[in-house]
């Protein structure tokens, strides 16, 4: 009986190289999990490079859908009036007519500068116009002139980013800026180019899209034909909502101030309050007339640099804060950018380094005509700024 048993035990027992039921049993269960787990992440892996390539391709896509032409049926037709105006003047006029090419095709230029350099405008390069609008809401302002209705473009600056390098310049256009405007009759039909300030541009139109779009075709003519093909229009009176959004400027005073404010004293940074920033944005001295342009100049820095800071700042701790300020003001604002464009330029200005030198003023000089102040650029110094920031040239003489 003894013997049986332990004969029994023997057999029961595992050899040298034979494991037990449940280790065999747990060793593959061990090794299913790890091929489940290894399939799981090579899975999301997938899905993540997948993704990542997705959105490379939207924003790509994004990108280059900024750079289309956006205008309305009206900025088209009255674009074509204009055309043909030119072409009836040209064939007024008896010009000889022209040699015959014999030269191999070549890349036509944008743009042909007075000593007969050719460039093309840059495809990595965006603009958007910014305009502050004042007199919107007065019908009494424009009582005396029934083509001029639209208000004011009082603060006008061109963004430049450059989606390449992600470095961005906003330059401040006076709005005493003699240019070319285009003028329309009371049912939006093209009249004739006249030169006026740059400012009048927004009032030809609607005070809305077509309002915009002849200002920025403005500011396009003036900066020799650079495209500005996106913009945004806010009512000057929105600036307290624009405060109250950002929580307040905050401006530091590189000069006394107190004849504005008493707080406003050379050294002190202040948090504005409405009545604050609406004085500073406003103020104008009109004893002397180049000085005036240059305090207004100073003064629009201080708070667009003060702004672009605290707008910055606010983008880096929260990516979504720009469409919730694009909601709130969207009652005041006029812009054809999308909502899409809106979230991909903040995330560029959310990496832009921002500095004194950010905000560029033209140079010119200003001097009074018969009714106003009247700034003429300095053409040579516009000249070169616009072939180093949207240009590439395409001859050699």
């Amino acid at each position: 009986m003894g013997a049986h048993q332990e004969k029994n035990t023997a057999a029961k027992q595992p050899g040298p190289e034979q494991k037990p039921r449940h280790a065999r049993k747990k060793r593959r269960s061990t090794q299913k999990t790890v091929a489940i787990v290894l399939a799981s992440l090579a899975i999301v892996l997938v899905v993540a490079a997948a993704a990542a390539w997705g959105f490379l391709k939207y924003t790509s896509r994004l990108r280059e859908g900024m750079f289309n032409d956006r205008s309305s049926d009206e900025m088209q037709a009255i674009r074509e009036q204009r055309q043909k105006a030119a072409e009836q003047k040209k064939a007024e006029q008896a010009a000889a007519p022209l040699p015959e090419q014999t030269e191999t095709p070549r890349e036509m230029p944008d743009w042909i500068d007075e000593d007969g350099s050719e460039y093309r405008y840059r495809d990595d390069v965006l603009t958007i116009l910014l305009m502050g609008i004042d007199n919107m809401n007065d019908p009494s302002h424009w009582a005396a002139d029934i083509v001029s209705n639209g208000g004011n473009a009082d603060v006008l600056a061109l963004v430049t980013l450059n989606t390449e390098t992600e470095e961005m310049s906003i330059l401040y256009i006076p709005r005493d800026t003699m240019a070319d405007l285009l003028m329309l009759d009371p049912e939006g039909n093209y009249l004739d180019t006249v030169y006026n300030n740059i400012s009048a541009s927004h009032s030809y139109g609607d005070g809305g899209a077509l309002s915009c779009e002849l200002t920025a075709e403005a500011v396009s003519n003036l900066l020799y034909g650079v495209p500005v093909r996106r913009y945004a229009s806010i009512n000057m009176e929105a600036l307290p909502t624009v405060n109250q959004l950002l929580g307040g400027l905050e401006v530091t005073f590189p000069d006394d101030y107190t004849k504005l404010d008493y707080a406003f004293q050379k050294g002190e940074t202040v948090r504005l309050t409405d009545d604050q920033l609406n004085r500073l944005i406003r103020y104008r001295d009109h004893s002397e007339v180049e000085g005036a342009y240059q305090r207004g100049l100073r003064d629009l820095k201080l708070v667009m640099n003060a702004m672009l800071r605290q707008v910055k700042n606010r983008l880096k701790t929260d990516p979504g804060a720009a469409l919730s300020l694009y909601r709130q003001l969207e009652p005041q604002l006029t812009t054809n950018l999308s909502a899409d464009e809106i979230s991909y330029l903040a995330q560029l200005v959310s990496r832009v380094s921002i500095n004194d030198d950010t905000v560029i003023s033209m140079r010119g000089t200003t001097q009074m005509g018969e009714k106003y102040a009247e700034f003429y650029p300095d053409q040579d110094w516009l000249r070169a700024f616009v072939i180093e920031n949207y240009c590439v040239r395409i001859n050699e003489n």
